[in-house]
């Protein structure tokens, strides 16, 4: 092949892998987080840098190739490249993410006559996916046109190619120094930009997660439950699951900001017990949901998995029980909320994408008519007990992509001389943290409107606090020895019916207002309540026994 011939189609196969592979830039720009224009710049253009090196990557192996060969490669590459731009577009429009391995692992469990009923349901938008590939292909294919008409300039092309190339790759080689050195940004991400190469990189990963996923579900689903005694009276018991929500920030608790206003005035109005001296076992929300719903706690050895869960047994003892959540469906962060999900009668997500937790801007607002939908089946199916759980986004960071524009009520200079890091940056920090905790409230109170007629109990917990610039030039959270980070709200709202039908139930939640206790003997406290008993059963370690320090201030009151 010439050597003009050669670059015409060396730059046709690299601009044709750039433009199959921007929907990688298409995300950074939607989820970057970045706070400042200079800031979200520099991300995009390293992403796009990271796009382009890969895809002179490509074109230079596939250059060395014998001249039939090479052109096999590129039909290869862009023809593959093509089609994984068609999913990124349509699952960026549908689901805020490029294809994953959380979507992976749904097509990996979704046998033909499902996937032909999504696929003819999702039509209008794989059809828009598939006008955007078209013009995606028109555009290669007027570049090369234009190349081919370019005879004239096969030196000009080789010597600014030469010259384009080693630029770029200098660029590629300093993004990958920079991936190395950044403990938020691995190398293996870097591979994520090349379409080709994070599909293989998902596999692998779906595959390992479906494994892992199998052989807990396996155990879970071949423990022993023994025998249970006793009969849950309660017709619904609510279990809201908080994320990053810290009771230092909340009304309810003293805070000196309108953040809850919702739940203030039911507390206003008697309707809610407070706890005030809850406390979370550790600061990430995977390590919380391995402790609430079976009986591995702090002092336990092995795995949580080992332990059995809370849905089996409440499954044996004739409740019936549902997962609803607006966390990740599947994925490393998934896995353990969709395995204990997958032991109740029903699971329903918000989204399958397995990082939505960093990605997606889906509101807690949309859990609300997965329950809307699970009440009605109740109303067609009535069962003697249920319970359900509920698990919000809350106040994760990134913390203003929590709550929609209608919930920015609070500003920046709001945040002064309310923290311990006073600049701009921080206080606007705090401000989207604030927000997101605002619309928190509204999500949790919507939640209890749907109950108000209900015999019904509503718990709220937050699975770990948050740090905010609150004591210390440092938020997030993951630091095991920040009490801070492990304060949590914990509120109970009964309904009328409730009150009225269990007196005795609502003597012994007031009681328990002032009770020190963690939240990894939770299962403990649902099994007391819900008056189900099993050999593992431990009163001391609910909620709501009596204290040693209750006792002695009830001594002393007298």
């Amino acid at each position: 092949m010439k050597r003009g011939v050669r670059w015409r189609f060396s730059w046709a196969l690299f601009l044709g892998l750039v433009a199959l592979n921007l929907t990688a830039v298409v995300q950074a720009e939607m989820f970057a987080g970045e706070r400042t224009i200079p800031a979200q710049a520099g991300r995009l253009a390293e992403e796009l840098v990271r796009v382009a090196g890969w895809a002179g990557v490509f074109t230079a192996l596939a250059g060395a190739l014998p001249q039939r060969a090479r052109r096999g490669a590129a039909a290869v590459l862009l023809g593959l490249s093509l089609v994984l731009c068609g999913v990124d577009g349509f699952t960026l429009a549908h689901y805020h993410s490029v294809l994953d391995a959380g979507l992976l692992e749904i097509v990996f469990a979704t046998n033909p006559a499902e996937a032909w009923e999504y696929v003819t349901s999702q039509s209008g938008g794989i059809a828009v996916a598939a006008g955007a590939l078209v013009s995606v292909v028109g555009f290669v294919v007027a570049g090369g046109r234009f190349l081919r008409r370019r005879k004239d300039a096969a030196g000009s092309l080789g010597r600014r190619g030469a010259a384009v190339l080693c630029v770029l790759l200098l660029a590629f080689l300093a993004s990958l120094v920079h991936a190395a050195m950044d403990e938020d940004d691995r190398v293996e991400n870097v591979a994520r930009s090349n379409s080709i190469l994070r599909l293989a990189l998902n596999i692998r990963q779906a595959h390992e997660e479906i494994g892992s996923a199998e052989f807990v579900a396996w155990t879970l689903a071949n423990h022993e439950v023994g025998e249970t005694e006793g009969t849950d009276d309660i017709p619904y018991v609510v279990f809201i699951l908080g994320e990053s929500t810290s009771r230092h920030h909340m009304q309810l608790y003293g805070y000196g900001l309108p953040t809850t206003p919702k739940l203030a005035a039911r507390a206003e109005a008697g309707e809610l017990a407070i706890y005030e001296n809850v406390t979370s076992p550790h600061a990430g929300t995977m390590a919380v949901l391995r402790t609430l719903f079976s009986f591995y706690d702090n002092d336990a050895n092995g795995m949580w998995y080992d332990y059995g869960d809370f849905f089996d047994i409440l499954r044996q003892a004739g409740v019936y029980t549902a997962w609803l959540s607006n966390q990740e469906a599947s994925g490393f962060y998934g896995s353990i909320g969709r395995t204990l999900g997958e032991r109740t009668d029903h699971v329903a997500f918000t989204s399958p994408v397995a990082h939505s937790i960093d990605l997606a801007e889906r509101y807690d607002s949309e859990v609300l008519p997965l329950l809307d939908e699970e009440l009605r089946e109740r109303v067609a199916e009535p069962v003697p007990a249920a319970f359900y759980v509920i698990h919000l986004m809350g106040a994760h960071e990134e913390f203003s992509k929590r709550y929609p524009p209608e919930f920015a009520r609070f500003t920046p200079e709001d945040e002064a001389g309310r923290g311990a890091l006073e600049d701009a940056s921080a206080r606007a920090v705090r401000a989207a943290y604030d927000n997101a905790v605002l619309y928190d409230d509204a999500i949790v109170d919507e939640i209890i409107r749907r109950f108000e007629d209900k015999d019904a109990l509503v718990i709220f917990i937050s699975d770990h606090g948050e740090e905010v610039y609150d004591t210390r030039a440092q938020f997030g959270h993951g630091d095991e020895t920040s009490p801070w980070q492990r304060a949590v709200p914990m509120v109970f709202w009964m309904s009328k019916a409730f009150r009225a039908n269990h007196p005795t139930d609502v003597q012994r939640i007031e009681a328990a207002r002032r009770n020190h206790w963690q939240s990894d003997e939770m299962i403990h406290t649902l099994l007391d309540l819900m008056h189900v008993r099993v050999a593992d059963f431990d009163e001391a370690k609910s909620l709501l026994a009596p204290r040693q320090e209750q006792a002695e201030k009830e001594g002393n009151d007298s």
